[in-house]
């Protein structure tokens, strides 16, 4: 580590707060120690962060994962091993890899990160850049997961909310891929015209008046049985009514901000419907290393094919990314905003 500094720049969070744009007030640019590594972990010259909805939720103290303050955000990125802790990372050192993590430290918005060299890295294939490399891990595992449960349902069809978001339209790639019925949800008619020209069969509209019979319908037509939603609020009551008995809602995000709502009783009771979480680090955690390296290639081969290219609305150093990060959060259908900590 000779030509390492001992500080680096970094996106600093000082404070959570509730109000998104407040949350978003609470972050500067400032000089972190560079991590001191463990024996198990390498460090990763950053070169690309993206922003994800969970990381706008870590801001406003909203998230699973609470950390130490003052802190780094960022869940994922990529770049390149500049030096090891111990043995196990000796094989990646000048490799170019995919990190994430969700510990108690910095994270990926900053110069470098702290990876652990088992379970945080991935080597990236050549065809994949750092850019798409940065996206590898919270988007395109959150969709391979998804699908994953479906499949061990035995849904017959699935239908899922924010279908023109990057999630969404992976699952509408990894559908099309395997043959899986789909209803894919949106709220606005450009989003319709968007996942026309992705491919998508059936799209419906949320603010149309006559969505929950129309889904109501399709639901029955298809015998659809799982539904991904990432909107919560009332919708997520919609969608269980619409579902077959023994239906179940996987809700894995909170756009709307708001409690899951308009929940029938009789649904629980009498359909044997559910309602229930998915988290990607608990959903990669019970699956174990080998099956989360497996899926991360097939990502990448997915990636390199340009079936899983993440759409990406802009770059921007650490001195312009609280202005970038308020342009996501205002328009995430446009793609995702890459920090870049060296430029």
């Amino acid at each position: 580590m000779n030509n390492i500094p001992t500080q680096m720049r970094a996106l600093v969070l000082e404070a959570y707060d509730p109000d998104p744009d407040t949350a978003l007030d609470n972050l500067r640019v400032g000089l972190r120690p560079v991590p001191k590594l463990k024996p198990s972990q390498v460090l990763v010259k950053m070169e690309a962060a993206p922003c994800n909805p969970s990381d706008l939720l870590f801001l406003q103290g909203r998230y699973g994962v609470v950390k130490s303050l003052p802190t780094v955000p960022g869940w994922e990125g990529a770049g390149t091993v500049v030096a090891t802790g111990g043995w196990r990372g000796r094989g990646l050192v000048g490799r170019r890899v995919a990190v994430g993590g969700q510990s108690d430290q910095d994270g990926t918005w900053a110069e470098y990160f702290a990876a652990e060299a088992f379970g945080g890295c991935v080597p990236l294939r050549r065809e994949v850049d750092l850019e798409q490399g940065s996206m590898l891990l919270v988007n395109p595992l959150t969709a391979v997961g998804l699908l994953a449960e479906a499949r061990r349902r035995k849904a017959p069809a699935v239908l899922q909310t924010a279908a023109a978001s990057q999630v969404g339209r992976m699952v509408i790639a990894l559908a099309q891929a395997t043959g899986m019925p789909l209803v894919s949800i949106v709220r606005r008619p450009e989003q319709v015209e968007l996942l026309r020209r992705l491919g998508a069969k059936i799209i419906l509209n949320s603010s149309e008046p006559y969505f929950q019979p129309q889904l109501e319908e399709i639901c029955r037509h298809l015998k659809v049985t799982v539904a991904f939603d990432a909107v919560a609020g009332a919708l997520t009551g919609q969608l269980l009514a619409a579902l077959g008995k023994g239906g179940v809602v996987f809700v894995y995000g909170s756009l709307a901000q708001e409690r899951c709502g308009e929940i029938s009783p009789l649904d629980l009771v009498f359909r044997d419907k559910q309602v229930t979480g998915f988290f990607l680090g608990r959903w990669l955690r019970r699956r174990g290393l080998p099956t989360v390296l497996r899926e991360a290639n097939r990502v990448q081969k997915l990636i390199a094919g340009g079936q899983f290219q993440s759409t990406i609305q802009r770059r921007a150093g650490l001195a312009e990314a609280v202005e970038a990060l308020r342009q996501y959060k205002d328009h995430m259908t446009a793609g995702k905003v890459l920090i870049k900590p060296g430029a």
